[in-house]
């Protein structure tokens, strides 16, 4: 195992006592900051319409639909904003995203949702916060720094990079 699967193991193993099945639906999973994730079912391997050269591990928390799912996620515009504003700035409140976003709160709620749902974030309750209102703060989980920061920023950078050779090939 190597790389990010064996980061995201090491991940859940820190919570794995904790992960417990949602009663009202057999097929996710629930872990402690409040995301859930689909269970792995064997019967929809290579559903997604091609094969990437990847080699899961045998005991993998996720199938590849599920990585899949994570970069789907976190390429959406309003969704990347808020994992780099959590990169930046380690826990914000949703009233402090929507200072360092310019949105309004209730914009953010669901594109918060999609990234705690696959674990890309976590969220954090807060009851010292000196009101009488406890307070939820979120917070980028550690698959969800990898996404980030060896998926989406590292493959921009080669993109990037390699834009005029991918120019060249099929402007011809």
């Amino acid at each position: 195992m190597d790389g990010l699967a064996a980061t995201i193991v090491k991940y859940f193993k820190m919570v794995g006592d904790q992960l417990t099945y949602m009663t009202d639906s057999p097929n996710r999973t629930s872990i402690p900051d409040g995301g859930s994730l689909r269970r792995r079912d064997d019967s929809s391997e290579g559903d997604n319409g091609f094969d990437l050269d990847v080699e899961l591990p045998e005991d993998s928390l996720f199938d590849l639909d599920d990585y899949l799912k994570m970069y789907e996620v976190a390429s959406k515009p309003k969704q990347y904003l808020i994992l780099e504003a959590l990169a930046e700035n380690n826990q914000l409140s949703t009233s402090e995203l929507s200072m360092v976003l310019g949105e309004e709160d209730n914009a953010l709620h669901y594109p918060l949702r999609t990234l705690k749902d696959i674990a890309l974030i976590k969220n954090r309750r807060d009851p010292n916060t000196g009101t009488e209102e406890t307070y939820s703060y979120y917070e980028l989980t550690e698959l969800g720094r990898i996404v980030l920061t060896e998926g989406i920023r590292e493959g921009v950078k080669i993109l990037a990079r390699q834009e005029t050779a991918l120019e060249d090939k099929y402007s011809k």
